[in-house]
């Protein structure tokens, strides 16, 4: 794999840290985004000393002149992406009454830009290198906060959800806009994740759900399906509350197809 490229916003903590690791094992090439330089220079030694090669950027995904210089600074060290990984969220407090004008506003358009709005820059400047690629898959990764009966309902993370709905649509658009240019593009619906966003704002499901390398495989087993794979599916496993056993299992039965459209 050592000619594998993945592309991953996201890429300091959580699902992006687990996915550009568990490559980097493999050899792969990593591109990682993320608003925090700290947290991805720890992910850059990670990846580095499992044997990948990691390519860092302090990046805003929703500033799209921040996204285009770092695909400009990309150009001569990578000739292709495999695999894109739209996985970074900006969750947190965006409801119309907590604060001042100021202060909501600018969270929801973090919320929206570190998801929605970032992916869409991110995939318009990725999609003529993964042309380049022999098999290119995007997965989108999405929350079971767009499914029926997950809805975040009286929750205060308004701009996370709404941002994610956006993310879901345009997952299926790009299906289709793509699949002639042969990119397979995929999203994955779950629920709690052991990661430092549940820490934060749920510790009270850490150990009830999922762990990072359990959202890896789920990922593997999409990319895994090859060239005549699923597209256009939004994937369901773990959605919330399902014990870890069972999750196991869902995501398993994503090595042949997705187990929701």
């Amino acid at each position: 794999m050592s000619n594998y490229v993945v592309f991953i916003t996201g890429s300091a903590v959580g699902i992006g840290r687990g996915a550009a690791e568990s490559h980097g094992r493999e050899g792969a090439t990593i591109v990682g985004l993320d608003i925090d330089a700290q947290e991805n220079a720890q992910t850059a030694r990670l990846v580095e000393s499992a044997g990948g090669t990691f390519h860092g950027y302090e990046c805003d995904i929703g500033d799209r002149q921040q996204v285009r210089s770092v695909f400009d600074d990309l150009e001569g060290k990578i000739d292709h992406i495999d695999l894109l990984l739209n996985n970074a969220a900006v969750f947190g407090d965006t409801l119309l009454t907590s604060s001042d004008w100021e202060t909501q506003t600018a969270a929801f358009e973090a919320a929206m830009g570190g998801c929605a709005t970032g992916a869409y820059f991110c995939t318009c400047a990725a999609v003529p290198l993964l042309e380049k690629a022999a098999a290119p898959n995007i997965v989108n990764v999405l929350t079971d906060h767009v499914r029926p009966g997950h809805y975040l309902t009286g929750g205060f993370a308004t701009g996370y959800d709404c941002a994610k709905f956006a993310l879901w649509r345009l997952n299926e658009n790009w299906a289709v806009e793509l699949k002639d240019k042969g990119i397979r593009v995929n999203g994955i619906c779950f629920g709690a994740t052991d990661t430092p966003m549940l820490e934060k704002w749920a510790p009270q499901a850490l150990g009830n759900g999922m762990v990072v390398g359990d959202v890896d495989t789920a990922i593997r087993h999409i990319v895994n399906q090859g060239p005549d794979g699923d597209t256009g599916q939004s994937c369901e496993f773990g959605m919330g509350p399902t014990p870890r056993e069972e999750s196991l299992k869902q995501i398993e039965r994503l090595r042949e197809s997705s187990v929701s459209d």
